[in-house]
């Protein structure tokens, strides 16, 4: 007999039971979130051409492979990236701005293997095709409302690529400082950036990359801007706060300028959120205003996506099924009743059919047999009188 390898390959994994209940419940309460929003689903294919997602054909992050034809195809491992590619081919002649959601499964290789996984399920939204502090208000907003909704615990730091690009500009320091610094925060690598800079630029900067905080944040930050370049993108994050404030979506927000994101095309506002146990981010996205006109159509836009995978065990939703099973010692009785929303145990005993409705979450029991009713609740069966 042929021996089948029957474990899955590194960094994939299966989905049974309550966590595929779980994770169901955490898709559709963001999708109905999204669509009650006015963005409009879309699906882009899980192959695209490799120049897609890269323009380096050594990218160690994609899963590639060649076809029949010998093209290099890619797994999606931005779906960024091929939304970009969709507005720039498919919708050339749609009225914009367009809002776009997806929930859709993403291949990666992660930096550093550690127990992350390769295909993970993202949720997320790309606004297209307008920009400003409204537009980037929408974005922000959403995903408060998107986090609200699945987590009882998270934080979202909002950080700027355009502030910080502007804040380091004021420093007077050469390109290739400002690059190596930017590489050196993206590596929590303190030390080395205080050798890059001498005292007073250091203590400058170390004000944005050391500190968490609200508008008292802003307020610090503030006494320590040179130009007015860089004045008014820090008043653009005054605003986006206002309004966040004014609508009561503050609580869990924060600035935090050390923070960057996966993607490397970010122009603007940059978002990720955490939650505990977790160590990754849970949501990752921002403003990238030059990305679409790579694909050949100049398009401002603003998203994030959310990893759902991260959140199977976090979420506060409850994952109980609302359908009955109905018992009776008699089963053509009991199938011959059988209406809409419920099925019949084929469990010999009413105390079988009790645990196979509590491993799948079953909400309601039905004992035809002493006309009883069962509905699930705090882990137990309670009958209704």
């Amino acid at each position: 007999m042929n021996k089948f390898n029957v474990k899955t390959p590194v960094g994939l994994k299966d989905y049974i039971l309550k966590d595929m209940e779980k994770k169901n419940k955490i898709e559709t309460v963001l999708k109905e979130l999204f669509l009650n929003s006015g963005y409009n689903l879309v699906e882009t294919p899980t192959l695209e051409y490799v120049d897609v997602f890269t323009t380096n054909m050594q990218d160690q992050s994609l899963y590639k492979l060649i076809n029949k034809d010998g093209e290099v195809l890619a797994l999606r491992s931005d779906v960024t990236k091929a939304i970009a590619r969709v507005t720039s081919t498919e919708t050339k002649d749609f009225i914009y701005p367009q809002r776009f959601c997806y929930i859709t499964n993403t291949f990666r290789y992660p930096r550093a293997y550690q127990g992350k996984q390769h295909e993970f399920t993202q949720a997320g939204v790309e606004l297209v095709g307008t920009n400003g502090i409204y537009a980037d208000y929408e974005v922000v907003s959403l995903a408060v409302k998107a986090l609200n909704s699945i987590l009882n615990d998270y934080k979202l730091y909002i950080s700027s690529t355009e502030f910080f690009n502007n804040y380091l500009d004021d420093l007077n320091i050469s390109k290739s400082v400002k690059d190596e610094i930017i590489k050196e925060i993206q590596n929590k690598n303190v030390v080395k950036i205080k050798e890059l800079l001498d005292k007073s630029e250091y203590e400058t900067i170390s004000l944005i990359i050391e500190a968490i905080g609200k508008r008292d944040l802003l307020n610090k930050i503030k006494n320590n801007i040179k130009s007015d370049k860089t004045l008014k993108t820090l008043e653009k994050l005054e605003k986006l706060y206002d309004l966040l404030e004014k609508n009561g979506l503050e609580k869990n927000v924060y600035f935090d300028f050390s923070i960057l994101s996966f993607g490397k095309y970010y122009t603007g506002i940059t978002l990720q959120g955490y939650t505990k146990g977790v160590g990754t981010p849970i949501l990752d996205g921002g403003r990238y205003d030059n990305l679409i006109e790579s694909f050949g159509t100049k398009k401002d836009a603003c998203g994030f996506a959310i990893n759902v995978n991260d959140l199977i065990n976090k979420t506060k939703l409850t994952y109980e099924r609302d359908i009955t099973l109905i018992y009776s010692s008699d089963k053509e009785k009991a199938i011959n009743l059988v209406k809409d929303n419920a099925f019949v145990s084929l469990e010999n005993n009413l105390n079988d059919a009790f645990k196979y409705a509590l491993a799948n979450n079953i909400k309601t029991v039905i004992d035809l047999d002493n006309n009883k009713k069962y509905i699930l609740k705090e882990g137990e069966y309670l009958c209704q009188e």
